[in-house]
C-alpha cells in the first residue's frame, strides 16, 4: 500500500474536499476541527483576501505577444487576466456571502488598481470581456463597501483610491463607468453628511470636467432630497443649471411631474445658449426635447411643426416619416409628404436612399421607378435593393437598364471580385419580370466575348 505522502501529489481538490466533508458527518471531533479551521482561515480579515489578491498580480503579469514576424511586442495577456479574475470574483462573491466583507472588499478594489495601471488600448473588444468583468467587481465592492463589518478606514482609503483613479486613463475607456462606482460606493460607506462634503470637493475641483461635474451635481441633489433639504436641493439645482446634464435631469424631472411649461422653457433657453456658444451638436439634441415635451403634453402643430423640421434638417428619417404619417390627417398626408420631401436634401447611402424607402411603404410606384432613372440611383448596388420591388409595373424598362449597366461594367472591371459582383447582380435581374431570359442571353453574350476569363466564365456558369 502506499503512503499518503506518495499518493497526496496525485488527489484534486475535488478528493480532498469529498473526503472532508464525507468524514465530518462521521466523526464529530474531526468536524469541529475543521470548522474552527476553515473559520480562521476564511474569516481572518488580514489574511484571507492575500492568496486572491496574488492570483489576479499572478494574472496581470502574464503577457502574450503582439508583434510581427520580424519584432517582439509583449503586452498584458487580457484574455488570461479576464478568465482567472472571473474565478476570483467567484470565490469573492462566497466570501461575502459567509460575512468576510472586508476581504471581498481588498480584492475588489485591487482588481481595479491592478486595471488602472494597465495600458487598455490593447484590449481587444471582440474577444475579450473585460467589461463585464470589471461590472462584478463593481457589484463586489458596493456590495461589501456597504457592509457595517468594514471598518469605517478602510472604506475611506477605498473611496479615496477610487477618487484617484477617476482622474486617471481608466475613466476614459469603455470598460466601466468609473464615476458611476465611486459615486455608488460613497453613498454605501459614508455617512450623508460625509457624502455632501466630498461631493463639494470634486465639484469644486477646477480640474473636473463638465461632465463629471454634472454628474456630481445630480448626486449632490439627490442626496439633498434623501435628507429632506429640498430647497438647498433646488438651489444646487439652479446654481448649475448651465451646465447640460444638469438642465436635462432637471427637464426630465419636469416632465415626470408633468410640469410642461417649465420643462418646455428649460429646453428653449438651453437651446439658446447652445447656439450662442456655437455648440450645435447640442442645440439640436435641445430640439429634440423639444419635440419630446410636445409628445407628452399633447400638442399635435408644435409636434408636426417640429417633426417636420427635424425631417428635413437630418435629410430624411423613416423615424419621423414615421411619426409624422401617424399625426398629419389622412386625407392631408400626401399634399404634407410631397412638400416636405421636396424641401428635403434626401440622404442616400451606397446602396439605399431614405427616400425610395418611403416610396416602398407609400406604394408610390411611379417615384421610386423615376428615381432609379436618375444618375444618382442608376447603380447596379441601388437596382440590386429596388429594383425587384417593381417588378409588376417596370419590368421591361428595368431588364434593359440592367444589362446596360452590367456590359458596361464587365467591359471596365476585371478580377475575382467584380466577377462575384457582376454573379449577384445577374441573380437580382432574374427577380424581374423577363430577367431570368434576359441573364441567360447576357451570361451567353459574356461567354462568347470573355471567354479568355476563366474565374468570370466559372461564376456566370450557372446562367
Amino acid at each position: 500500500m502506499k503512503t499518503i505522502s506518495e499518493l497526496m501529489p496525485l488527489a484534486t481538490l475535488g478528493d480532498l474536499k469529498t473526503f472532508c466533508v464525507d468524514y465530518a458527518k462521521k466523526n464529530a471531533k474531526f468536524k469541529k476541527e475543521l470548522t474552527e479551521f476553515l473559520n480562521e482561515i476564511v474569516l481572518d480579515d488580514e489574511g484571507s483576501a492575500y492568496s486572491f489578491i496574488e492570483r489576479l498580480e499572478d494574472a496581470f503579469a502574464e503577457e502574450e505577444n503582439i508583434g510581427g514576424r520580424w519584432d517582439s511586442y509583449y503586452v498584458t495577456d487580457w484574455n488570461h487576466v479576464v478568465s482567472e479574475a472571473d474565478m476570483v470574483l467567484e470565490d469573492a462573491r462566497k466570501l461575502l456571502s459567509v460575512g468576510n466583507a472586508t476581504a471581498a472588499l481588498q480584492i475588489a478594489i485591487r482588481m481595479f488598481e491592478l486595471t488602472n495601471g494597465e495600458d487598455l488600448s490593447y484590449v481587444d473588444y471582440e474577444d475579450c470581456y473585460l467589461s463585464d468583468t470589471l461590472d462584478g467587481y463593481a457589484r463586489l465592492l458596493v456590495d461589501s463597501i456597504g457592509c457595517d463589518s468594514v471598518p469605517q478606514e478602510d472604506k475611506d482609503d477605498v473611496v479615496g483610491s477610487l477618487r484617484k483613479m477617476v482622474k486617471s486613463d481608466i475613466h476614459s475607456f469603455d470598460y466601466c463607468d468609473m464615476n458611476k462606482l465611486l459615486m455608488e460606493a460613497t453613498a454605501a460607506a459614508l455617512s450623508d453628511e460625509a457624502a455632501l462634503k466630498m461631493l463639494d470637493g470634486m465639484i469644486a475641483d477646477t480640474s473636473t470636467s463638465g461632465h463629471n461635474r454634472s454628474k456630481y451635481v445630480i448626486r449632490k441633489v439627490e442626496l439633498l432630497e434623501k435628507m429632506g433639504c429640498d430647497q438647498k436641493a433646488k438651489d444646487t439645482i439652479r446654481q448649475h443649471i448651465r451646465l447640460h446634464d444638469v438642465r436635462k435631469f432637471e427637464v426630465e424631472r419636469c416632465m415626470q411631474r408633468k410640469d410642461f411649461d417649465t420643462a418646455l422653457a428649460l429646453v428653449m433657453e438651453g437651446r439658446k445658449i447652445a447656439e450662442e456658444e456655437d455648440l450645435r451638436g447640442i442645440a439640436f439634441d435641445w430640439k429634440k426635447q423639444e419635440l419630446e415635451v410636445y409628445r407628452q403634453n399633447g400638442d399635435l402643430e408644435q409636434r408636426t411643426r417640429l417633426c417636420k423640421e427635424l425631417f428635413i434638417k437630418e435629410g430624411g428619417t423613416m423615424e419621423y416619416y414615421h411619426e409624422l404619417k401617424s399625426i398629419v390627417p389622412h386625407d392631408e398626408w400626401k399634399a404634407f409628404l410631397r412638400e416636405m420631401l421636396s424641401q428635403t436634401h434626401m440622404r442616400t447611402y451606397f446602396s439605399s436612399s431614405i427616400e425610395n424607402d418611403i416610396y416602398i411603404e407609400e406604394q408610390d410606384w411611379e417615384s421610386l421607378f423615376s428615381q432609379l432613372m436618375t444618375e444618382e440611383h442608376h447603380t447596379l448596388d441601388m437596382y440590386d435593393k429596388y429594383a425587384y420591388r417593381l417588378k409588376d409595373t417596370h419590368s421591361p424598362a428595368l431588364v434593359k437598364e440592367y444589362i446596360k449597366m452590367l456590359k458596361d461594367y464587365a467591359a471596365r472591371n476585371m478580377g475575382a471580385k467584380h466577377y462575384d459582383r457582376i454573379k449577384e447582380s445577374m441573380k437580382s435581374l432574374q427577380r424581374l419580370k423577363g430577367g431570368r431570359q434576359a441573364a441567360h442571353d447576357l451570361a451567353e453574350f459574356f461567354r462568347a466575348t470573355y471567354r479568355r476569363r476563366p474565374s468570370f466564365m466559372a461564376e456566370i456558369s450557372n446562367f
